[in-house]
């Protein structure tokens, strides 16, 4: 029995070392998951875009107990419109905007492998569509390039918790709209698009290795 428990002891001990990052150490993240975007502040009734998020992240350890990173992340967000603003009934109308964004964050470790975090994220907008996504096609109809109307920088604030388990690393993020999405003097009023912010959910799965 004894020679069990010290056995089990051991198994922790090492698999609790395996997950530790020392103080002054630098690690990579590559990661990717899902997106599960909508819009905030409209009238409009909207419904979730589902996307893809994929980067990398680095992280410095400057305490057992709290690591800086900073990253860059490829972002599918936007929301699905649930209205037909030009007749068309084929399908939804969804508002595409991809971002490439940059988030910086306090990972605060309040126990083994497990962080808490918050930062500020700047997000450089890439592309900006408004389509239809059809049913009984399953393809997309792009009715309009919305790029030029849509802001070019938006800023948010990500809160969340991660979780680490052998370098696996798996993160829960809440991303806070406090850009307007669109430009104020954009021509697609109709869609009521006047004000609105982004919120997006996002869901990644990383791997994480000292340099």
């Amino acid at each position: 029995m004894k020679k069990l428990l010290f056995t089990a002891v051991v198994m922790m001990v090492t698999l609790t070392a395996s997950a530790q990052h020392a103080t002054g150490s630098f690690a990579l993240k590559p990661t990717i998951g899902l997106n599960l975007s909508n819009f905030s502040g409209s009238e409009l009734s909207t419904s979730m875009r589902a996307g893809l998020a994929v980067g990398v992240e680095a992280e410095y350890q400057t305490t057992p107990f709290l690591g800086i990173s900073a990253g860059f992340l490829y972002s599918m967000q936007g929301a699905k419109l649930n209205v037909n603003p030009w007749g068309v009934k084929l399908g939804k109308v969804a508002a595409k905007v991809d971002y490439l964004n940059f988030p910086i964050l306090a990972n605060v470790y309040v126990t083994q492998g497990l962080a808490l975090k918050a930062g500020l994220q700047i997000g450089v907008n890439m592309s900006s569509d408004i389509d239809i996504e059809t049913s009984f096609l399953k393809d997309n109809i792009k009715v309009a390039d919305v790029t030029d109307q849509t802001s070019s920088i938006d800023f948010s604030i990500p809160v969340g918790v991660s979780y680490e388990y052998q370098n696996f690393v798996i993160d829960a993020r809440y991303n806070i709209g406090l850009s307007d999405v669109y430009k104020k003097d954009n021509t697609i009023t109709t869609l009521a698009l006047k004000g609105i912010k982004n919120s997006n959910i996002m869901i990644t799965l990383g791997y994480k290795f000292d340099l």
